[in-house]
């Protein structure tokens, strides 16, 4: 089993402003280790329903890694951050306000990740997975280190969003998040065009946000196409993802676990070469009108 630990920005369990810097909670601690997983909640979670979900992910994940005879990467860390309102009615509308302690939780989790070392001093190996707001606080988190390069104190080997509350423009433009989103070595994004809260509230709310009007979320089609692989989560809406047995089969096939996973709907089988679809010349039908001589 899987060593769990826990790091929060909260300074209460419900609501909240951000802490000044990340805490680490219980025994469980990240210096020294080798390599890490980092679980991100979304918005309109108190740090109770983000543990439940977190939990209910872990168990998945350690399910696939026992059928697969392998081990889950060790430690993984839930970390909490104040997305949420201490009213959950209110919580449930106030995503605008929520995309600053997004920003202002990432800036504390950089400086955090930049403290790390791993065995030697070697660099800590990092793997990232997120649902729907957490998706930005990874996103704003890796900004961080955009500038970094080859002095960059941690690898970030994978990266995972689900449902990703993630403005489409702005993942794929070079002046704001595309060079962040191209720094882990794996990418994929978990979306579903079912999931009615990117398709409302988030367009929504981006747009009193001043974000954009009415923009696209990275978890409503996958967009922008190129920038990582896109699993389709047909029929999935917002909040199936963290219990959801399949969902955690992507996240593991990006952990290291030796799991299969579906292809994605409707994809077509490559060839290894093109067929010859010729007719010998013999064959080829005449269609030509009949010639006639002139008497």
């Amino acid at each position: 089993m899987a060593e769990v630990g826990e790091l929060s920005v909260r300074k209460e369990p419900a609501g909240g402003a951000v802490a000044d810097h990340v805490q680490v909670l219980g025994a469980v601690r990240p210096q020294g280790r080798r390599s890490l997983v980092v679980l991100i909640h979304g918005y309109a979670n108190s740090q109770a329903t983000a543990c439940g979900s977190f939990d209910n992910c872990i168990r998945n994940l350690e399910t696939a890694a026992s059928q697969s005879n392998s081990n889950l990467i060790s430690p993984v860390f839930k970390f909490y951050w104040p997305g949420d309102t201490k009213l959950p009615v209110i919580s449930q509308l106030s995503y605008p306000w929520e995309i600053g302690p997004a920003e202002n939780s990432a800036a504390k989790l950089s400086t955090f990740l930049q403290g790390l070392a791993g065995p030697g001093a070697t660099p800590v190996e990092i793997h990232f997975v997120s649902h729907s707001l957490g998706g930005r606080v990874v996103l704003e988190t890796l900004k961080h280190f955009v500038a970094a390069g080859a002095n960059c104190p941690v690898l970030f080997r994978s990266m995972s969003l689900m449902a990703g509350a993630v403005p489409v423009h702005m993942a794929g433009d070079p002046q704001k998040l595309q060079p962040a989103a191209l720094i882990p070595g794996r990418r994929q994004v978990l979306f579903s065009s079912s999931d009615l809260v990117l398709m409302i509230a988030f367009r929504l709310g981006e747009t009193l946000a001043r974000e954009g009007f009415f923009p696209e979320a990275v978890g409503s089609y996958g967009h922008p196409n190129g920038l990582w692989q896109q699993q389709n989560l047909k029929g999935y809406e917002h909040w199936d993802y963290w219990p959801s047995a399949l969902a955690a089969r992507y996240l593991g096939n990006f952990l290291d676990l030796p799991v299969t996973v579906p292809p994605p709907p409707n994809m077509i089988a490559e060839r290894a070469s093109a067929e010859e679809r010729s007719l010998p010349v013999a064959t080829i039908p005449n269609r030509g009108l009949p010639v006639r001589s002139l008497p």
